[in-house]
This record gives structure tokens, sequence and C-alpha cells, in this order.
């Protein structure tokens, strides 16, 4: 940094805001409008197994190239990995449209491929940049504004889902002409990461500046994410970060076997506005100064894990009553509400327990190098996860051992998971406690 760069004027485009506004929108364009096509169970399909073979396919690549998104930001940067990030998701979407409207089967594995390689480095990328770009003390309510802009996408895609098939009552796929919408607006996204800032470029309004990353041989950098990979916090939260997204290709089969066209369509729609309101709350609670950080993580954490723990118990009651009738539902049946309230539970369960695993990752770096290293493994270890319990749903097991699966790592993920928890704030208190005060950024004038 130059001491030019410690005198500059506020430029908004150089702000924090800005900057997670703009990985907010690349989060709309590329996993948001994912989770919209995910959301109404199995990519819109007709059965799930095809599109969860793609997807374990899809996660097993993504696993590696999470664990090695250190390397690449470090020789090419947050901005550009960002942007290459972006492209697979456009490919995804294309093989589904083909699937869908053709019957094309080697494209669904082609995109789901291209898509587990490229998304492996967006995970990387914009966890380590909403974790480091913003100041702790805001980091809370900045990871609820960004995964707000990642919900949106899935608002948005479930507008245009509820558009194009309202009108189907019965259990089948959605309409080929919504993967149309999606593909265009997900082309947008790497256009939209290039105008991101480089870290040594941001600026934040309480005037301390982001800790540039230094430049080390990608062996090195190897070394040092492998040594994270096994220090005792690390290998404590890997149950954590396995039942995170281990859930998600478990509810998409659930959503697609049992419910109608149009209630998924509605489904993908009402989650999302769900989802922001609870990361929001939850964002906003983990900033809240009335209590210690040490209190707002292990609150957060155990109020958090004990919703969790109730609607696994609720899905395991519901999914017992629907193994043995196999239930063709719509929201016009009395019976619809049980079944398709839990799946909006299990949604607002998986938004707050992702949003609370990356404000924990932001404690357990020690250095500022370690931020991208942390979400690197944290993210391979979902991807991992989300791997295997796609392969599971890409069989025809019954769907009640996907979910005692999910109950199982519940129970794993919360005693070890509380043994790191409680000791965020006493020994855990993140890179930024180790980087001395900037001199304070001026302040906006009317001129500048």
């Amino acid at each position: 940094m130059t001491p030019d760069a410690e005198t500059e004027p506020y430029r908004w485009y150089r702000g924090v805001f800005f900057q997670a506004t703009v990985v907010g929108c690349c989060a709309f364009a590329a996993p948001g409008l994912w989770n919209a096509m995910q959301s109404v169970g199995a990519g819109g399909q007709q059965t799930p197994y095809l599109v969860m073979a793609g997807n374990a396919v899809l996660f097993s690549l993504m696993t590696f190239a999470c664990l090695g998104g250190s390397i690449v930001i470090n020789r090419i940067g947050l901005r550009y990995t960002l942007c290459l990030g972006t492209v697979g998701y456009v490919l995804y979407s294309a093989a589904l449209y083909q699937n869908n409207r053709y019957g094309t089967v080697w494209f669904i594995y082609f995109g789901s491929a291209a898509c587990g390689i490229t998304a492996g480095l967006f995970w990387a990328a914009e966890g380590a940049i909403m974790l480091s770009y913003p100041p702790p003390e805001g980091r809370g309510r900045y990871l609820a504004y960004w995964l707000t802009y990642r919900n949106s996408g899935a608002i948005l895609g479930g507008v245009i889902n509820l558009a194009f098939n309202y009108s189907g009552r019965s259990l089948g796929k959605l309409n080929w002409k919504t993967y149309i919408v999606f593909v265009v607006l997900q082309c947008l996204g790497p256009a939209v990461c290039l105008l991101l800032s480089n870290p040594e470029q941001v600026q934040r309004r309480n005037g301390t500046r982001v800790k540039l990353l230094q430049k080390i041989p990608a062996k090195m950098e190897m070394l040092e994410t492998l040594k994270l990979m096994v220090r005792k916090e690390f290998l404590l939260l890997v149950p954590y970060f396995l039942y995170v997204t281990w859930s998600l290709p478990y509810i998409g089969s659930y959503m697609s076997l049992y419910f109608s066209v149009r209630s998924r369509a509605l489904a993908s729609l009402v989650t999302a506005l769900a989802q922001i309101l609870a990361t929001a709350i939850m964002g906003t609670f983990l900033d809240w100064k009335r209590f210690s950080l040490n209190a707002r993580a292990r609150y957060g954490f155990i109020g958090m894990m004990a919703l969790s723990g109730g609607v696994w118990i609720w899905a395991l009651v519901i999914q017992s009553k629907y193994q043995k009738n196999k239930p063709a539902l719509d929201w016009a049946d009395s019976a619809f509400g049980e079944g398709w309230g839990l799946y909006v539970f299990q949604q607002v369960e998986f938004a707050l327990t992702y949003n609370y695993g990356y404000w924990l990752m932001g404690f357990l770096a020690k250095e500022p190098a370690e931020i991208v290293r942390c979400t690197s493994v944290a993210r391979g270890v979902e991807a991992a996860g989300q791997c295997v319990a796609s392969g599971i749903s890409s069989t025809k097991a019954p769907l009640i051992v996907s979910a005692g699966l999910i109950f199982a790592w519940w129970g794993v993920a919360l005693p070890l998971g509380f043994f790191v928890v409680r000791k965020i704030g006493v020994d855990h208190v993140g890179a930024e406690s180790y980087l001395p005060e900037a001199k304070k950024v001026e302040e906006p004038t009317e001129q500048s």
C-alpha cells in the first residue's frame, strides 16, 4: 500500500458496501439462480435421479476446486477468480434446458463437471471477499446483505418458475421455457465480477484497510492449507460443515417426488423470502453489541441448532408417513400444508447454518491469508458432503434413510461444534485483531 492510498478521499465505488453489492449481484446471477432451479426439486426435472447423479459429479470436482481455491486466488487474485467461477453455472443451466426439452443426457454430466470446477473457485473467492473486506464489527450484517442477493436470485427464479408453471397441478417437470430465462441472466455474471475492486483499493468507513495477501509459491500455499486442515478446531468443525449442505439433495428429491409442479414453483419463491428474513435476523444478532462476542457466538449457535433439531425430527415424522402412502400433493389438497411447510423450514434452517458457518470462519483465521484458506477448506468439506448426499439421492434408496443420516450428522455436529464456538472471542478472535490501525479514510465531501 502506498502512503497516498491512506490519504486519498473516500470513493463510494471503493467502499465495502459497493464491494458487497458486486459480490451479491454475482451470487444472484450464479449460485442464486442455480439454487432457484434446485429449490423446485432436482433442477425442475420429473424425477431426481439423473440430476442428482450429475450433482454428485459436480460436488466431487468442487471439493478439489475449493481446496485448491486459495492457490488460484494467490496467483490471479480474488477479482479474476470470482469472474472465472461464474462461467460453469451457465453451462449447467444450458444442460438442464437440453435435457428437459430434448432428453439429452451427456450434457448433464458435462455441464455438472464444468460447474463443479468453476463453482469451487467461486465459492472460495466469494467467501474470502465477504470475510476480509468488511470490518469485523459489521461482518454479520454484511454476510446477511450478501446472502440477501443470493436469495434474491431464488426470489426472481421463483417468480419465473411460477409464471411458466402455474397450471401444473400434477407431478412432472418444469416448462422448458423457464430455463432460457435462467441461462440469459447467468450470462451477466462474468461482466458484473469485473466491477470488483482489488483488496488494496478497498476503503472502509472506520479507516482500517484490508490486509494484502502475500504472494507465495503454490507448493507453500498448499502446505499452509494442509496445516490448517489438521488444526484441532477445524477437525472439530468437519461434522458441522458436512451437515450444513448434506440436506440439500434430500430436500430437492423430497419436493420432486411428492409435490406438484406449481407447488414446487411456489416453494422456490416463498423459501427465498423466508431465508432473507431469517439471515437478516441472524446477521443483526451476531453484530449486536449488547452481548459480548462470546455470548453472541454461543447463543447464536445453540438457538440455530435447536431449530435444526426440531426441523429434522419433524422431517422424520413426515417422511415416515410419506414413505407409506407416496402422495402427489398440490396446494389445493387438504394434506398439503404440513409437508410443504416442512420444506420451507428446511430451507430456512440451511440458510441459518450456512450464514453462521461463514461468520464463524472469520474468527478462526489467525492472519489475513488464512481467511482465504479457511473459506476454501470449509467449502471443500461442504462440497464433499453434498457429493456423497447427491450420490445417495441419485439411487432409489428410501428418502427416510437420507433424512436419518442428516439427523445423525446434526447429533454429531452439535457437541463438537460447541467445543469451538465456546472459545470465540476468547481464544479465537480473528485475523483483524492482529492488524495495526490505519489512518482514517477521509469522509466523502460534496466534491468527491
